[in-house]
């Protein structure tokens, strides 16, 4: 599932509700608190003309696929199908429309998990069974889906750091202090492994030894820039999700040389 299509983004706005062209019980002011409080997004309906049903229609149609599930995830937040339950106890909703509510959560919770992971570049079979890398990497998903690309920068990092370091201990690297940094590590492998074979391409070979300062900037990016410390100026989410998805891309062309033997 790439997007939502327009009958999608219809039965979501349905599940919500709609009167006199607002949407739910949303006011201008609630509707603009919705999307950074509920969806982790930095997202200003305000940009956008119309009704809060409008601007929430449009907002979504734009929206990647990363974002549609964060926006759908804070909608039934919001809107938790128990909202709807006391609704009908209280006799304000149907029969028949309680029903309808019920079939479209479990809708909207399908189309979620249809586009979560859709932003994120595939981590294809890694070489090692490392158990330690494996949970890391469903840790930095989860926060991603959950919470924000932000909060998981620091999971991918260990993840990669972590990676690296057990293709070198399997090949007999040495590293002569005991906590290399993840630049230190990916020098070794680059220069000692015995499968990890560099194209003779001189331009390739720039684009390899750039990898190097990529990883010296992501441990500060890490350090500096992330949840992993108390730290005030956070990485945004676009280039969080870059940093993410530059970092899973080292992770499966690393894995793919040494899958050679």
């Amino acid at each position: 599932m790439e997007k939502l299509s327009p009958t999608e983004i219809n039965s979501v706005v349905a599940y919500i509700g709609v009167h006199n062209g607002y949407l739910g019980d949303f006011s201008y002011a609630s509707h603009a608190e919705f999307y950074p409080l509920y969806c982790g997004l930095d997202i200003n309906p305000n940009d956008y003309k119309g009704t809060t049903r409008e601007r929430f229609i449009k907002i979504l149609i734009e929206a990647d696929a990363y974002q549609q599930s964060k926006i759908l995830r804070g909608v039934l937040k919001k809107y938790p199908l128990e909202y709807f339950e006391d609704r009908f106890e209280e006799g304000i909703l149907s029969e028949t429309e309680i029903k309808n509510k019920r079939k479209l959560y479990t809708k909207i919770e399908e189309w979620i998990s249809q586009l979560e992971g859709n932003g994120l570049i595939k981590v294809n079979e890694l070489k090692y069974d490392y158990e330690f890398v494996e949970k890391v990497l469903k840790q930095a998903e989860i926060l991603i889906n959950n919470h924000s690309a932000a909060s998981a920068v620091d999971r991918v990092h260990t993840a990669l750091h972590g990676y690296l370091k057990r293709i070198c201990d399997e090949a007999g690297i040495v590293f002569e202090k005991g906590k290399p940094t993840i630049q230190e590590i990916f020098s070794k492998l680059k220069n000692e492994h015995p499968y990890f074979k560099v194209d003779n391409d001189p331009y390739f070979n720039e684009i390899i030894k750039s990898i190097s300062r990529l990883l010296h900037n992501l441990n500060d990016i890490r350090n500096n820039r992330s949840f992993s410390h108390p730290n005030e100026n956070i990485l945004g989410e676009p280039e969080a999700l870059f940093i993410i998805n530059m970092s899973r891309a080292i992770l499966n062309y690393v894995n793919s040389k040494i899958k050679t033997d």
